[in-house]
């Protein structure tokens, strides 16, 4: 029953999701009968205290289904206003309790602890909305964005990449999915994902903006222009989208970004990123003072840019402005600028100012800083053809691969995981429990490595230190169904029986239709001395 890692990755459709009820614009109860003067605060002042005045008042008189609509629309109408969730709680835990088949006071509670920022309990809410119908798309939406909240990349796409299933993707779901996808170093799953997404749903302008920005990382900047330009056709005036396409066409040097840098001047004179990406190019093109013109306005609107102040420092050296340029680009590394460059130009104003010894210091820095980078281009570089190698079966050479990688980038945890993978295709047992020893060692919240580590104890019959293992898989990825199913079974194999069903538990929250959980649910129940 114990399951090694394992993420697929299938086609998805996806269509564009339906505003649930509870998110649709402030309802009109009708339905529902209030008191006279309850009705006519609510006709003369349709406020966000008006609709939860009244959401207090059918939950007194046990109408839960009218008072769970009130608090929605009252939740609609002022979404950040703590003050109207403490008395939604009550009479929607009250309203579980009197129908069990219905998702609405689990959607609505869920919502509400999301909004206290009580993200566990919001989790519970979702998990329980999930019970009753597995495919409500709101309380995927909600438990999706929760787990990319935490990081838990291997949650969410445990949670919503299902093979096998007819299940599809609202565009939140697909956003959260290509994200997870990312954050564990899929690019081409990630990018596969938002673009079926955004085929789904055109207009969707998170979904395109993440999509454009998978692109510019995997090197297909044409693809991702084209991307900002469908975004941009149907949303011209987005200003995130349209500053996110100007970064995009100076960081690729396009011969179209001066002129758009112009164009986006002229209609936000005052933005700090605007101003900067426009001093960029003006630097590129030697126009030193107006380009210190506008980094000088866009840090005084944000100082803590620190590529600002590395810019600004820059062209102060070349105006010779000599102190300056010191201070600006101190100021970029103090900030935490990684940029080797930097250094470089620190290095090179302070022997202009005589100061040598400290210019020699800085100039050893750079060196260890470029020669890291250098390092690291070229693991990515081996590492990308290690997946090519994995994805055509290839395992022998992808692990050749991978250890290149490595041998540039011995401290990358995920570069020890994918190593890990291709020694267990091809039966190397002792290189692969090194491989993923080190990775952990690196990331202990590195869940697969966890739950990988925990299957090959468990298979030595070393149930204490698979245990371990499990144990650390489920706190670092708490939706994570494999290990939960992974961690009852070895709890069960060394008679732990009520912790064995606790685990279960878990595992069925996650996915009360998960066959595998349920034999083995069944197996334990029926082998416990318990009932």
């Amino acid at each position: 029953m114990i399951k090694q890692s394992n993420i697929h990755h299938v086609g998805i459709r996806v269509i564009c999701g339906v505003l649930p009820w509870f998110l649709a614009p402030p309802l009109v109860i009708a339905a529902c009968t209030a008191p006279d003067a309850l009705s006519a605060r609510l006709k003369t002042s349709p406020s966000s205290e008006s609709y939860a005045a009244v959401g207090n008042w059918y939950a007194d008189h046990k109408q839960f289904d009218c008072a769970a609509k009130a608090f929605a629309s009252a939740f609609q109408l002022k979404p950040s206003s703590a003050g109207q969730d403490e008395p939604a709680v009550t009479p929607l835990n009250q309203a579980k309790e009197l129908d069990l088949s219905d998702i609405r006071p689990d959607l609505i509670l869920a919502m509400t602890m999301d909004r206290m920022k009580k993200i566990a309990a919001a989790e519970t809410e979702w998990r329980a909305a999930l019970a009753i119908d597995p495919d409500s798309g709101a309380a995927l939406d909600g438990l999706s964005q929760d787990l990319i909240g935490q990081k838990d990349y291997a949650g969410v796409i445990g949670l919503l990449d299902r093979p096998g299933t007819t299940r599809v993707l609202t565009s939140s779901q697909s956003l959260n999915l290509g994200m997870a996808y990312a954050g564990t170093g899929q690019l081409d799953s990630a990018i596969a994902v938002l673009r079926g997404g955004l085929n789904s749903d055109p207009d969707s302008l998170p979904i395109a903006d993440e999509l454009s920005m998978m692109l510019m990382l995997h090197g297909r900047e044409e693809e991702a222009f084209a991307v900002f330009k469908l975004a941009l056709d149907r949303h011209p005036a987005d200003q995130a989208t349209q500053i996110l396409y100007l970064r995009a066409l100076v960081s690729s040097h396009a011969g179209e970004a001066t002129e758009y840098a112009h164009k986006l001047l002229a209609a936000y004179p005052n933005q700090w990123e605007v101003l900067y990406l426009n001093a960029v190019l003006e630097s590129q093109e030697a126009d030193f003072l107006t380009g210190r013109r506008h980094l000088e306005l866009s840090i005084a609107i944000n100082p803590s840019y620190f590529q600002s102040q590395a810019e600004l420092g820059s062209i102060l050296a070349k105006l010779d402005d000599l102190p300056g340029a010191k201070q600006h680009l101190e100021s970029a590394i103090s900030l935490g600028d990684p940029d080797p460059e930097v250094q470089y130009d620190v290095a090179k104003v302070l022997q202009r100012l005589g100061d040598t010894t400290a210019a020699q210091e800085k100039l050893l820095v750079y060196q260890q800083l470029k020669n890291a980078r250098a390092e690291k281009v070229q693991a990515a570089g081996k590492a990308e053809e290690g997946d090519q190698a994995m994805g055509a079966g290839n395992a022998a050479q992808a692990a050749s691969l991978y250890r290149e990688a490595l041998a540039s980038d011995p401290d990358e945890p995920l570069l020890l995981y994918k190593l890990s993978k291709a020694l267990d295709k091809i039966k190397d047992i002792g290189g692969e429990k090194k491989a993923l020893e080190q990775a952990i060692q690196l990331n202990p919240d590195l869940a697969e490595a966890q739950n990988q580590m925990g299957y090959l104890a468990a298979h030595e019959g070393e149930l204490a230190q698979a245990e371990g293992y499990f144990q650390a898989a489920v706190r670092a990825s708490p939706s994570y169904e494999g290990a939960w199913i992974n961690l009852a079974a070895t709890l069960a194999s060394d008679g732990k029986w009520n912790e064995a069903k606790a685990a279960m538990s878990h595992a069925l929250e996650i996915d009360p239709d998960n066959a595998d959980a349920r034999r083995l649910s069944r197996a334990i129940a029926s082998a416990s001395p318990d009932p």
